[in-house]
């Protein structure tokens, strides 16, 4: 049986290939041993995004803020998402979060 990580790799090889609906399978089986998987999640976000289902895709990446909300790239992702949703005020908000956490205050 297959481990998270073995999920994970699976789903970021599917999704480097630009098979996102394959990647979405394996990163959810590793979400599924690990509902804590942060970057499993965020992947999956990315996912969804690259396939246009932008809500979902905010709410993987917000799980993903959930487990580690002190990740910048976590709050990049969700901005890079909102500023395609055209919700620009929601965008900047979590890049100026990002900058932040980058800076370390």
């Amino acid at each position: 049986m297959p481990t998270k990580d073995e999920h994970f790799g699976n789903g970021l090889g599917l999704y480097g290939k630009d098979d996102y609906e394959g990647a979405l399978v394996e990163l959810g089986k590793a979400v599924a041993l690990d509902p804590k998987f942060a970057d499993a999640h965020l992947a999956m976000g990315h996912s969804l995004h690259k396939l246009k289902r932008l809500p979902e895709a905010v709410d993987a990446i917000k799980k993903a803020i959930a487990v580690n909300p002190q990740e910048p790239l976590y709050h990049t992702s969700l901005s890079t998402v909102f500023r395609d949703m055209g919700m620009i005020p929601e965008a900047e908000e979590e890049m100026a979060v990002s900058f932040q956490l980058q800076r370390g205050y």
